[in-house]
């Protein structure tokens, strides 16, 4: 198997988006981050991207055919703190989601920040928002669905899955993950959608 390359992308600010500058680090302005989209056409990136931000971990680890200097390769550029790493979701027109691998030393956080012209920057982070969003399922089936001629509708539904909100799920909901883990993948995918459903108060319909 030919070594994984990681090439990281042009650099860039997200207007509103902020982060604190040295030396005092009391001075806020806008963070630099790097374009990383790259990264989805490695599965190492969908491993460490389940069993990290979302916490789908030993399951990812056996969905997906990474051996273990891949995902220490992946971890290692997504957790920079030089260069925080950043995946584009286009949203509707001239909208975006981005989102931040936010590498403060001793203060890492996952950022999904929108962009929106015209309007104030949103970021939410899962880890500290905890049952703040207001992302229902069909809101992300919406999302997902959206035309994009970079990613695919299951590389945006399993990007997304973050920021869904706890609540009670539809009864496909098990198969919809399945298919999208299958289209990024995923193999071995029970116990990777049987993790997801129990997550973040998720709760499927009894069958």
């Amino acid at each position: 198997m030919p070594a994984m390359s990681l090439i990281i992308g042009p650099a860039f600010t997200i207007p509103g988006y902020l982060t604190t500058a040295p030396p005092d680090y009391l001075t806020e302005c806008e963070a630099t981050v790097y374009a990383a989209d790259g990264v989805m056409g490695h599965p190492a990136f969908w491993s460490c991207y389940l069993s990290g931000p979302i916490n789908a971990d030993p399951e990812s680890e056996a969905a997906f055919e990474v051996s273990t200097a891949e995902r220490d390769a992946m971890w290692a550029f997504l957790l920079d703190q030089d260069r925080w790493p950043a995946v584009s979701v286009r949203l509707d027109e001239d909208a975006w989601l981005r989102i931040v691998f936010r590498n403060l030393e001793g203060d890492g956080a996952l950022n999904f920040v929108e962009e929106r012209p015209g309007h104030p920057t949103k970021v939410f982070d899962p880890y500290r928002d905890a049952g703040c969003s207001t992302l229902t399922w069909a809101d992300l089936i919406v999302l997902a669905n959206l035309p994009d001629d970079r990613l695919t509708w299951a590389q945006r539904l399993i990007l997304m899955l973050p920021m869904l909100e706890p609540q009670e799920l539809p009864a496909e909901a098990g198969e919809v993950l399945d298919r999208a883990l299958g289209e990024i993948g995923a193999t071995n995918r029970p116990p990777v959608v049987a993790t997801l459903l129990d997550l973040l108060g998720w709760r499927g319909h009894e069958r």
